[in-house]
């Protein structure tokens, strides 16, 4: 039988000094997550104020992988429902599922952002914007001596780029990174499932960071860009996901306060998430 860990991850440093991810993590708890198993990462809610090795928090933000670290090895679960935070939270679990797959693995990530700067070539020094390049196995050395298993780089397809720093797009192309935009995806969804078909992998990871939508659509999200995916289409190709493939994982992040108790996007996902655990 699979073990399935739901990862409640609340990690919000990665952000700077925004704590909205913290207390979206928090209205997600308490709207999405009634009555299910739950283990959690405690974070500090001091303020945080250092940039040390070029990472702003990272005293804290190590300190709070080590926990994760510590759990996932204790728990040696199958498939990580990771609810965060910022999508900093993203990188134990997903480097863990890659170890355990033995990089029989795709990742889709969801985002507008690159999230691929290293901590030299970052200009916020925020964690945020440096997952991918950590999962990546570029970054700093004690950070890296929590993960477990890099990523290649034609493991990733990312999805809904529009926003990138120059280091980025230098990077992706100097390493050849597969990326559909938002039009590419708005208009053939079966281009995602035949660029995922193309990878040859068997297992699927969904790193979801909200602010892939369009915020005229899905506002609640603290670094918000212009011309998303719209809310249907991401609906659509999630569950053509579910369906077409094995689900390893799925991370949902990067969510501010609605104030509303019920968005459908977000029973969706979560839904997906809990609903078909890897067979792995």
């Amino acid at each position: 039988m699979n073990r399935q860990l739901n990862l409640f991850y609340p990690q919000w440093q990665g952000g700077g000094q925004d704590r909205s991810t913290y207390f979206g993590a928090l209205e997600l708890k308490l709207n999405y997550l009634k009555g299910m198993e739950l283990s959690e990462i405690e974070v500090s809610l001091h303020n945080a104020k250092e940039v040390k090795n070029d990472i702003f928090a990272y005293d804290e933000i190590l300190v709070q992988m080590g926990k994760a670290r510590v759990l996932l090895d204790e728990k040696k679960p199958d498939y990580i429902f990771t609810i965060g935070g910022g999508c900093d939270a993203g990188i134990l679990p997903l480097s863990y599922l890659n170890k355990k797959l033995n990089g029989d693995l795709t990742v889709l990530w969801f985002d507008a952002h690159g999230d691929i700067n290293s901590p030299l070539s970052s200009k916020s020094k925020h964690f945020y914007g440096m997952p991918v390049r950590v999962l990546l196995g570029e970054s700093e050395s004690k950070i890296l001596d929590l993960t477990y298993l890099d990523l290649l780089p034609q493991q990733l397809l990312m999805l809904g780029l529009r926003d990138l720093d120059e280091a980025e797009n230098k990077y992706i192309k100097k390493h050849n990174i597969a990326v559909l935009g938002v039009a590419e995806i708005e208009n053939n969804l079966e281009k995602v499932i035949a660029s995922v078909k193309a990878k040859r992998n068997h297992n699927i990871y969904i790193h979801l960071d909200l602010d892939a939508l369009d915020p005229e659509e899905f506002p609640y999200i603290p670094v918000p860009s212009q011309g998303g995916l719209k809310v249907k289409t991401l609906s659509v190709l999630l569950n053509m996901l579910e369906k077409e493939f094995n689900l390893s994982g799925v991370g949902l992040f990067e969510y501010q306060p609605s104030g509303i108790t019920s968005i459908g996007l977000l029973e969706e996902v979560v839904r997906i998430a809990t609903g078909t655990a890897g067979t792995a």
